[in-house]
């Protein structure tokens, strides 16, 4: 039976198959300009009759194209998907390709198992437009993946969309077995968040550039005045790295934000750290401070040193939550994110897993620096870091700095798909 008929208003078939919106703008349909009413009375057989259309290559072409954008695929990385997304899932760039050849494998095993597709979401990208970046905002759980990874404190870190789905338990964390020793306080004691993986930041120093001064022991050292001018961190033009931030005030207060700004000669991206680190660019600085995998890929080892403060890796979380009343459906998913397979790729791009099948990947004798649980909770933590960019920022223009950091706009309400089912 053809999906598109005579008798259908074009209304209904874009509407029901958005694909076809090209087929009839090709045949002299300019959708932007034509009034929804108007679309809602023609059918099919007015419009062929009105642009003089061969009628069975017409049908055919409406047909054929609403087919095809009626199968819906496993795994999107690029285009929404056509349906509501089962699992929506952010992972750091390193290891996206990996990560998302290993986890389509493990999709198709259980389609081809079970018959059932769990539709996924994976963005390829290293920023650019997100369609479900608004998405936390939504007061309708329903309108939510029924499983959710991302990395760092972004949206679903906030108080309210914690209120509204973590604390009433519409969102729990997923069961595994016992974590090691090193990776024990990463348990959420409220079993909300599932850290299944972290973003291990380091101290690179180029000691060429360093000269005489000495090797920061600590990362409240990093705000001592006589690093002036000599600290490049990971960053982007309009926030300074979270983590890094929230602990030198968390440790330091105020006095150590102040302190800090006139060190931060500039906010690059971690792989054009690891280029300069060591080599004789005149805008390089004596201290980097990013994430191992990129202190790592340094090729400039002579001159270079990484280092483990004494108070251990900052961490920035990859973490996941499941819908209560789909943790079961959702465990191929789940247990995917926190199984060895995934613990293998993240720990050979130098972001310790969770895993307890995976060894420690640290080196002997170091640790992580987590904020704690409780420090978590007491704050918002986006809304925090959007704060604290804001005051730096102010602190940076006193003492003479560039100013390159301003506060992100909170902006509500996500821009909602069009969706069947």
């Amino acid at each position: 039976m053809p999906l598109v008929t005579r008798e259908m208003t074009l209304s209904e078939i874009i509407s029901a198959y958005p694909d076809t919106r090209a087929v009839f703008a090709s045949n002299g349909l300019p959708l932007e300009q034509t009034n929804h009413l108007f679309l809602t009375a023609l059918t099919v057989e007015s419009f062929m009759s009105l642009r003089n259309i061969n009628p069975e290559i017409f049908l055919k072409l409406l047909n054929d194209t609403a087919e095809a954008s009626s199968e819906v695929k496993i795994l999107y990385t690029d285009e929404t998907p056509v349906v509501r997304t089962d699992f929506l899932g952010y992972v750091v760039c390193p290891f996206k390709h990996l990560y998302k050849e290993a986890f389509e494998k493990k999709l198709h095993g259980h389609y081809d198992r079970t018959g059932e597709k769990l539709v996924s979401f994976v963005p390829m990208g290293c920023g650019g437009p997100d369609p479900y970046e608004y998405i936390w905002d939504t007061e309708n759980i329903d309108e939510l993946p029924d499983a959710i990874a991302s990395i760092g404190f972004g949206n679903f870190w906030r108080k309210d969309f914690r209120e509204r789905f973590l604390d009433n338990g519409k969102f729990i964390a997923v069961e595994r077995p016992p974590l090691q020793d090193v990776f024990r306080e990463l348990e959420d004691p409220l079993k909300q968040y599932t850290i299944y993986s972290v973003s291990a930041y380091v101290i690179l120093v180029d000691h060429k550039k360093l000269g005489d001064l000495p090797v920061p022991k600590t990362w409240l050292d990093i705000a001592n005045p006589i690093y002036k001018d000599n600290v490049i961190i990971s960053g982007s033009d309009d926030e300074i790295n979270e983590v890094f931030l929230m602990h030198i005030y968390k440790d330091g207060g105020e006095e150590a934000l102040k302190n800090l700004a006139p060190n931060i000669k500039a906010t690059w991206h971690a792989s054009q750290m690891a280029k300069a680190a060591g080599s004789s660019m005149a805008d390089g600085a004596a201290i980097y401070v990013l994430a191992w995998f990129f202190a790592d890929t340094c090729p400039n080892t002579d001159h270079i040193s990484i280092i483990f403060p004494e108070d251990g890796a900052m961490i920035s979380p990859m973490y996941m939550m499941v819908k209560a009343d789909k943790a079961e459906r959702m465990k191929p998913v789940t247990d995917f994110m926190t199984g060895a397979e995934m613990g293998a790729i993240s720990a050979g791009s130098k972001f310790p897993p969770l895993c307890p099948e995976i060894p420690n990947i640290l080196p002997e004798g170091t640790g992580l620096k987590w904020f704690g649980w409780d420090f978590v909770r007491e704050n918002d933590m986006k809304v925090l870091a959007e704060e604290l960019n804001a005051r730096l920022a102010k602190y940076r223009r006193k003492c003479g700095s560039v100013n390159l950091l301003k506060p992100s706009p909170s902006k509500k309400g996500f821009k909602r798909m069009m969706v069947k089912g």
